[in-house]
């Protein structure tokens, strides 16, 4: 029971404990998915602010490209013109050449298109980009307009199939707003690579309608690239967030349960997101994959509590032992050693009591086996006399058995004298009875006979109960009238009724011999097929009469015990 249990009980640990194993990883990954997301809603705020803060880097840049003389007095001469006539091109030339000079100043942050304008919003000088034709002007976006009235601002652009991002600054000379300079740098590889080196680890693309214009792909293992971009953007724009100016929520890269990254998209704020330019952040999301991925990480294994994590399974496999020990092998012990003491003939049955659970149901098992097969060998076996009860209890020197029995013996007690003869009971009135006949002399033992020889002789017939006295008739009593005289008890002999009592004490001795031989014989393993009272008494008699003959005792007296593993008798003669 023990044993079972334990098993039971080692089997639901290891149950949960492979159930916690997917139960921990399933929370890690939902952790890890929860962590990518919530990082990359905090990669787009991040974003956002180096935009701003990349817009009035760049306005500042182009603060000192405004505030120059040869700009201010350039602008004042195109925006001085009463007819809006045709702009001398000397003055185009020289203020593109000055143009070109301070912006190779900036550096980093010259700018690959870049505008003079007037007050009227009219190009006067231009470099990058296809020339416009003459009389176009940008006062039409609302950056520019902007400027022309004296603000500063930022903006995006799709300008000739290229999205340039646009800072816009007045030119003022003499207390007046002449015109303005507007700034635009291209949206390129190196701005996105800019950009996301300020947030670690994710991949930062522009696109354009359904194709990326411009990527950046950290070198971390299962960053998401630019195909996976592409191919998410798709769905991306069907989202109702980002018509509304908003971010999409985090969505998976590839299947939702073989995800290998997640991304939010957005429309830049400005001019360009009616053309649905925007941009596209992306992070690696590496979901475990199993259970046993928790001892790849060395951190991890350095959390774990290794004397309670070894110490408790060992303690409990102990106990198991201890339990199985107890509940099989402590009971397999003790049978083996019944049965090899059964083979040693020790015993001659198995200890049912003596054994515990199955091991019982085997012995008893066995114990009819051996009782069924002891009994066939007895009907098998051809009739020996030391089949017969005569041998079984051992007969004397007087009987007919031949030599001694090993299982027969009595007391040598020759104090006890024959029992007298009962007396004649005269009837009354009568003439005296003949005496009865005396009992026959017991038979003379027969000779010894080979075992196989033939069956032994019957048993001697008992002697012949004395005549009953006739019944006395009363004297002096004579009824003519009746055929049949009255007749008259009379009083019964002393001796008669002695030696019916002795009789009776007899039969109840001989009954309770019986009983302990046959409990000694099934004590010892033996077989008591075929062994009747009937035969058990008539021995007895045999072997009490030749007892009696050769002793002079009175009477004998039987007593069942075990000798060498068997059930034996043994007779004492009673003379007193």
């Amino acid at each position: 029971m023990f044993s079972r249990f334990w098993y039971f009980l080692v089997a639901a640990v290891a149950g949960a404990g492979i159930a916690v194993a997917f139960m921990a990883q399933d929370q890690i990954n939902r952790a890890t998915e929860a962590r990518t997301m919530d990082q990359l809603r905090r990669d787009r705020t991040e974003i956002e602010l180096w935009l701003r803060y990349d817009a009035r880097a760049r306005l500042d840049d182009v603060a000192p490209m405004a505030a120059h003389s040869d700009v201010r007095s350039a602008l004042r001469r195109a925006s001085a013109r009463r007819d809006r006539s045709e702009v001398d091109a000397e003055l185009r030339a020289g203020l593109a050449e000055r143009l070109a000079e301070l912006n190779q100043q900036l550096q980093e942050g010259a700018a690959q298109l870049l505008f003079a304008v007037d007050k009227e919003g009219e190009i006067i000088a231009q470099l990058g980009g296809t020339a416009p034709p003459v009389g176009a002007g940008l006062g039409a976006f609302p950056v520019v307009e902007r400027a022309l009235r004296g603000y500063v601002g930022d903006d995006v652009w799709v300008y000739n199939d290229g999205v340039y991002r646009i800072a816009a600054r007045p030119v003022i000379d003499q207390g007046q707003y002449v015109g303005a300079i507007v700034h635009g740098t291209e949206v390129s590889s190196t701005l996105a690579q800019r950009l996301a080196s300020r947030i670690p680890g994710a991949t930062l693309a522009f696109f354009m309608r359904d194709r990326v214009i411009a990527s950046h792909t950290p070198a971390v293992e299962g960053a998401p690239a630019q195909p996976a971009v592409e191919a998410a953007l798709a769905s991306a724009l069907e989202d109702p967030a980002l018509a509304e100016g908003e971010a999409t929520d985090p969505m998976a890269f590839g299947e939702e349960d073989t995800a290998s990254g997640y991304g939010t998209f957005s429309f830049v704020h400005g001019s360009a997101s009616y053309a649905q330019v925007g941009y596209a952040i992306a992070r690696p999301y590496r979901p475990m994959a199993s259970p046993t991925d928790l001892f790849r990480s060395e951190e991890s294994i350095e959390a774990v509590p290794w004397p309670i994590v070894v110490g408790i399974p060992v303690l409990l496999g102990l106990l198991g032992l201890l339990f199985v020990s107890l509940e099989l092998g402590r009971p397999f012990k003790r049978f083996r050693q019944a049965s090899e003491a059964l083979g040693r003939g020790e015993v001659q049955r198995f200890d049912e009591a003596a054994l515990p659970g199955k091991y019982r149901k085997i012995a008893g098992q066995l114990n009819e086996a051996l009782e069924k097969a002891g009994a066939a060998g007895a009907a098998a076996a051809p009739k020996k006399p030391a089949k017969d009860l005569d041998e079984i209890l051992g007969p004397t020197e007087g009987g007919g058995g031949g030599g001694g029995s090993p299982y027969f013996g009595f007391a040598q007690d020759e104090s006890a004298d024959a029992a007298p003869d009962l007396p004649d009971v005269p009837a009354a009135g009568a003439p005296p009875a003949a005496p009865p006949a005396a009992p026959p002399a017991p038979e003379p033992p027969a000779a010894p006979e080979p075992p196989a020889a033939k069956a032994p002789p019957p048993p001697a017939p008992p002697a012949p109960e004395p005549p009953a006295p006739a019944p006395p008739v009363a004297p002096g009593f004579d009824d003519d009238d009746d055929d049949e005289g009255a007749t008259m008890v009379a009083q019964v002999p002393e001796e008669l009724l002695a030696a019916a009592a002795e009789r009776n004490q007899e039969a109840a001795h001989f009954k309770e011999v019986f009983e302990q031989f046959v409990a000694m014989k099934k004590q010892c393993g033996e077989p008591t097929a075929g062994l009747t009272y009937e035969k058990f008494s008539q021995t007895l008699k045999k072997n009490r009469d030749a007892i009696v003959s050769k002793h002079g005792a009175k009477s004998v007296r039987f007593t069942v015990y075990e000798k060498n593993g068997k059930a034996a008798l043994k007779a004492t003669p009673v003379k007193g």
